[in-house]
């Protein structure tokens, strides 16, 4: 499945909702919004529960939890080609009417040579430099650029998605259910619910190999070049 182009949403009063939104986050909070952002980049239309869930009318969310908050961000797609993060709020039991991200129909994107706009332009970043409207690399520039300790805390954040996904994913695979899984371990189905929430940030290498005996796999530890990610 090829990559899509996610883009922020730009009102008319020049103002980007959910950048504004994300500005107000705790640091780990947006560490991990921008994971969920780049998981939605990757799979598009094939994300689903728990990292993405279709809402109604064309709007999808973005699911982030982090310290008992639920964090939401809303979008829809352009097509299969773009998708387009409208909103950023914290979960209610119902998604309030103005937070829904407008009438599909009405949110265009543009092409130009080498360009891509919404409704109110280009989304320009601070500094002198290429613009750009592919929402990873604006949140690159605006977090992350030149900040070891805010590159330290996400990747932190990925390897702890990482993990998480690749818990509930081998579970699904053998067909347990969390409580059968636990029992298999020895612990509880609130522990292994636990170890499948990326919030979760205490994954011991004892519990991922009595996790990985149980469902026949071995743990496998590798060190790698690091690398720099802005994308």
């Amino acid at each position: 499945m090829p990559k899509v182009a996610v883009v922020f949403y730009r009102e008319d009063s020049e103002t980007v909702p959910v950048l504004d939104w994300l500005d107000r986050l705790p640091a780990k909070a947006q560490d991990k919004c921008r994971v969920r952002i780049e998981r939605l980049r990757d799979l598009g239309h094939e994300l689903h529960r728990p990292e993405a869930d279709y809402l109604r009318d064309g709007i999808y969310e973005l699911r982030v939890g982090f310290r008992g908050m639920n964090y939401r961000m809303l979008y829809l797609f352009h097509g299969r080609a773009a998708a387009v993060l409208a909103h950023g709020l914290v979960k209610e039991r119902k998604v309030p009417p103005r937070d829904r991200g407008g009438d599909p129909e009405k949110v265009k994107v543009r092409t130009g040579p080498g360009t891509a706009y919404l409704q109110g332009g280009l989304i320009m970043p601070k500094k002198k430099r290429r613009p750009t409207t592919d929402a990873v690399e604006i949140l690159h520039r605006r977090y992350y650029e030149g900040k070891p300790e805010r590159l330290s805390g996400l990747e932190k954040a990925r390897a702890n998605d990482q993990v998480a996904r690749k818990i509930a994913a081998l579970r699904r695979h053998a067909g347990l259910s969390q409580r059968q899984l636990a029992q298999l371990v020895g612990t509880t189905a609130s522990v292994i619910c636990r170890l499948e929430n990326a919030d979760y940030e205490g994954h011991s290498l004892v519990m991922l190999n009595r996790i990985a005996a149980a469902l026949n796999r071995r743990v496998e530890i590798r060190f790698v070049p690091a690398e720099r990610r802005s994308a």
